[in-house]
């Protein structure tokens, strides 16, 4: 192991200058030698360097750093005086305790040099990690080897702020981490961390009546500690615990430090936390786009083609997700199943619980006629698998092509408009909506169709939309923009454009509240 000695602290050309400098003045010849008593310096131009048969030739003055020995200074006799003079022997630790002072600063300024580098290394890995326990981990290790420490923690607030929960350690026992929980308001030291924002001192936690396990600290070998907060803008987020095992007085450097890597760590686990929960937004936000994806292919893309009528739909949800629903179902070669529904809600909740109505519509129709017992149905499986918040509105209806009748029931659902000859008429006839009393019962109409008729369908995204004035749209409105369209000659497609039209300059760039659900039938 190599004895380090002045010239690792004091280029020798410093030193030389040093003993050149106090000869000069003091006419005392020295040399400064290295802990084994070699020279590290030449003789200063005039000195004699000599012994003295009738005393002492030289002494000998140590030069010490941290308690070790890293040189010495060696006085000898001249001009008639002794080196067991008092004067002599306090010339030279006058010149020893220079040379220390000058290796301690030198020793000092390695360590903030040293500091400096750490703090840029951390920062530099901060930057680039996104792993927040690996990074805990680093700031751990190098708290440690920075430090000369024994061994350090680093405790995070658990979300509710009442318990400091381990996250991270540097060489301690697994003993030593179970040996129970630290809740803030049992713990003394932590409370003062955390509402001071300040470190603070443990001079020997085995004996401290503020240390929560101090017997678990004397099997550990922990001896004084230092708690830093880790604060971010003000706000903290946990406590990191740096300890020694013999006693140790944390000076102002080390202090410094240590807040130092608590910050920069309090910062980093903000930005690690929001990183994934980022990650974690972005894939829902992926896992939404897969599922509208799903919904819209449950949505007919075209109306169906069929002779002697003429159908247009629109369908804008409100979010990614929705809660209406249109369908046409083909229920053998005269018939043609409508349904419009409306799910409470909006957003993924709102499109689960219409899926749930689409495909229960879906399999009782396919089987039963009466549409009173298809609403039935629906209602029941709806009542067993959902909450009573849970409800929907739908409207049902069956248009026989061959003997143009529609026949439908309503249940709850805003009334779709029948217009005929510029009169508007609301289908109304039903019962309540889906969802809330499984022992509901509906009521149906049959209605003979003309050609010229106009069945027209919607949700109330359509008459609750709200201007800036904060004024609904209306069912006025709607008959109005519908008539207006007929009377320009527009087929269906017409018709649903001249509604959304007229829709968009009452509301202008107000955002839309609800999913909006349009369909148009006509009769030709």
């Amino acid at each position: 192991m190599l004895v380090p000695d002045l010239c690792d602290y004091i280029d020798a050309r410093h030193l030389q200058q040093i003993q050149d400098s106090f000869f000069a003045v003091a006419r005392l010849p020295i040399l400064i030698l290295d802990p084994a008593g070699a020279a590290l310096t030449r003789p200063s131009p005039g000195a004699t360097i000599r012994s003295d048969a009738d005393g002492p030739s030289h002494c000998l003055v140590p030069v010490m750093v941290d308690d070790t020995l890293i040189g010495q200074v060696a006085v000898y006799a001249s001009d008639g005086r002794t080196c067991d003079q008092a004067e002599v022997r306090l010339l030279a630790q006058a010149v020893a305790e220079s040379l220390a002072r000058q290796a301690h600063q030198h020793v000092e300024s390695a360590a903030r040099v040293q500091e400096l580098a750490t703090l840029y290394r951390l920062t530099a890995e901060f930057t680039g990690r996104r792993d927040l326990q690996g990074m805990l981990d680093l700031v751990a290790k190098t708290v440690v080897d920075v430090l000369k420490a024994k061994a350090c923690s680093i405790r995070l607030l658990s979300e509710d702020r009442t318990e400091l929960v381990i996250k991270s350690v540097a060489n301690l026992s697994p003993h030593y981490l179970n040996k129970g929980p630290i809740l803030v308001v049992d713990s003394q030291i932590d409370q003062e961390v955390l509402s001071t924002l300040q470190p603070v001192y443990v001079a020997d936690e085995r004996t401290d009546p503020r240390v929560l396990y101090p017997a678990e600290a004397r099997r550990e070998g922990i001896v004084s500690a230092l708690c830093a907060p880790m604060v971010y803008r003000g706000r903290p987020q946990g406590v990191i615990h740096v300890y020694t095992d013999k006693p140790h007085e944390f000076d102002r450097f080390e202090v410094s430090l240590l807040g130092a890597i608590a910050a920069q760590a309090a910062g980093a686990i903000v930005n690690a936390r929001l990183n994934q929960e980022a990650l974690a937004t972005a894939e829902m936000r992926r896992q939404v786009e897969l599922a509208a994806q799903v919904q819209q292919r449950m949505i007919p893309a075209q109306p169906p083609q069929l002779a002697g009528v003429d159908i247009a739909t629109a369908y804008v949800p409100c979010f990614a997700l929705g809660g209406d629903f249109f369908d046409f179902l083909p229920l053998g070669p005269d018939n043609l199943g409508l349904a419009v529904c409306d799910v409470v809600g909006k957003g993924i909740r709102a499109s689960l619980l219409m899926a749930s109505v689409r495909a229960s519509l879906r399999a009782h129709a396919a089987n039963i006629y009466a549409l009173s017992e298809v609403l039935g149905r629906v209602n029941r499986d709806l009542c067993q698998d959902s909450l009573t918040s849970d409800f929907a509105t739908l409207f049902y209806g069956v248009i026989d092509l061959k003997a143009r009748r529609l026949t439908y029931s309503n249940a709850g659902h805003v009334p779709p408009l029948l217009i005929r000859d510029q009169q508007a008429r609301q289908l109304s006839a039903g019962g309540p909506v889906l969802g809330l009393d499984v022992q509901a019962r509906w009521q149906y109409e049959p209605l003979e169709l003309r050609g010229g008729d106009v069945i027209l369908a919607y949700t109330d995204g359509l008459t609750e939309a709200l201007n800036f004035e904060d004024k609904a749209f209306g069912r006025q409105r709607v008959i109005d923009a519908a008539l207006g369209a007929l009377r320009e000659g527009q087929g269906a497609q017409g018709l649903v454009n001249a509604l959304l039209w007229q829709l968009r300059r009452f509301t202008g760039l107000q955002s839309r509240l609800d999913d909006l659900t349009l369909i148009a039938i006509r009769l030709l």
